[in-house]
């Protein structure tokens, strides 16, 4: 055990859901194609991976691996490791996770339950890495197409079926050695492919005019190029009161060429999404806002476009279609999309917003009425990244987000504990 480097502490799981007598985890796949704004998607199914004896909370059974690890790696090399080859059947030390659902359910179990359990510490894990991350993406990278990652979340249901994050590991294992993982890992990669967009030339001649294009494909994935009046209407919104639902639902009232680039590349890729679902942002993603380190401008503007147009997709497509045919995303001078203050009564007192502290978050006042339950302590192994050199990044003085360089935070602490030995 290293003495002069940090650690991080795990409590063992004493009590685990069992299955037959025996201790599993589930492999949850969760992609990330954009950190500003954040966007998560979170595969459908997934893998059950037993451990391959039965379970003892005995101190005396701790040295044995093949009783208290579930990693596959493990248990393969046990003689009574049984293989499973087909995806729907709940039989084997590897099961898809469709089949634990149905396995569950025929027992009067609500899988619903659990999965929006398991969606809400993948949203709050995601969202404590944010303020780090996204400051490495503001030093080191030019375009936001360049970075995306599959995170592979292995979580663990205890007694009472409350899910618990064991660790999440960047770039998982996708190497397939049954039909059941093709089955699985197969449609998951190719969905993800089509969830990435790459966009590949057709032609040889046709890879260095991509490169000088000054495309509307191009601007997609670039950093922003914010107009003045773009930059009055981000820092407007993120220093206004958080309890102002009118005010905060009003930046869609205005959409600026921006705003329209932002909102139809999420709306396209949404469309790609194939088995994956979208569960950051949602129609009740407004609740996870306060977990933030600071504020986004991206992130006010998904989240509110959520809210207003959830469930009436074909509404908003409509409108962002209309919008683009007319090249509102490449830029326009056509006032109906230049935003400005004046154009709103909104009172002596709201013509001088106090700034927030980076800490200030917007908040909806939708909730769910499960937030208590969703809120609940969340476990995790693996460590947030190490604290960053303090310093302003590059860019211009008004910026999409009022963030500095992250420093430890309760968000941080609460999910976490970090202990040098």
């Amino acid at each position: 055990m290293p003495k002069k480097r940090p650690l991080l502490v795990q409590k063992y799981l004493q009590k685990p859901y069992l299955i037959g007598g025996n201790k599993f985890d589930l492999r949850i796949y969760v992609y990330v194609p954009s950190y500003d704004p954040l966007r998560i998607y979170m595969f459908s199914d997934g893998l059950v991976r037993f451990a391959s004896c039965k379970y003892s909370s005995s101190t005396k059974t701790l040295g044995n691996k093949f009783m208290h690890l579930t990693n596959y790696s493990v248990n393969k090399k046990n003689s009574e490791y049984q293989t499973n080859s087909d995806n729907k059947a709940c039989q084997g030390h590897k099961w898809a996770l469709k089949a634990l659902w149905l396995y569950l359910g025929s027992k009067g179990i609500n899988t619903t339950l659990i999965w929006g359990k398991i969606k809400d510490i993948v949203i709050k894990t995601i969202i404590a890495s944010e303020p780090y991350v996204n400051n490495l993406l503001k030093m080191h990278v030019k375009t936001t197409y360049s970075c995306h990652e599959l995170f592979g979340f292995d979580i663990m249901l205890d007694e009472n079926l409350k899910p618990w994050i064991l660790e999440v590991n960047i770039s998982p294992s996708l190497h397939s050695n049954s039909e059941l993982d093709i089955s699985i890992k197969g449609q998951m990669i190719r969905d993800l492919l089509n969830l990435a967009g790459f966009q590949i030339p057709q032609r040889e001649k046709e890879i260095s005019s991509c490169s000088s294009s000054s495309s509307s494909s191009n601007r997609e994935r670039t950093k922003p190029d914010l107009s003045a009046d773009e930059k009055v209407k981000r820092a407007f919104f993120l220093t206004q009161p958080s309890a102002d639902q009118d005010l905060v639902s009003s930046v869609l009232d205005v959409l600026t060429p921006e705003d329209v680039h932002v909102l139809a590349e999420s709306e396209d890729e949404l469309s790609r999404r194939g088995e994956f679902e979208r569960i950051f942002p949602s129609q009740s993603s407004s609740r996870y806002l306060r977990f933030f380190e600071c504020l986004r401008y991206p992130n006010i503007l998904l989240d509110q476009w959520e809210q207003k147009y959830w469930n009436n997709r074909t509404k908003c497509i409509g409108l962002l279609k209309s919008f683009c045919e007319k090249g509102v995303h490449l830029g326009t001078s056509d006032p109906a999309h230049m935003w400005s203050r004046g154009n709103y009564n909104f009172g002596s007192e709201r013509e001088k917003p106090t700034v927030m502290s980076p800490s200030r978050v917007l908040v909806s006042h939708q909730r769910a009425t499960d937030e208590d339950l969703l809120d609940s302590e969340v476990a995790i192994v693996s460590s947030l990244p190490g604290l960053l050199s303090s310093g302003s990044s590059p860019g211009s003085s008004v910026s999409s987000s009022a963030c500095s360089s992250p420093q430890p935070s309760l968000t941080q602490n609460l999910l976490s504990q970090q202990f040098s030995l």
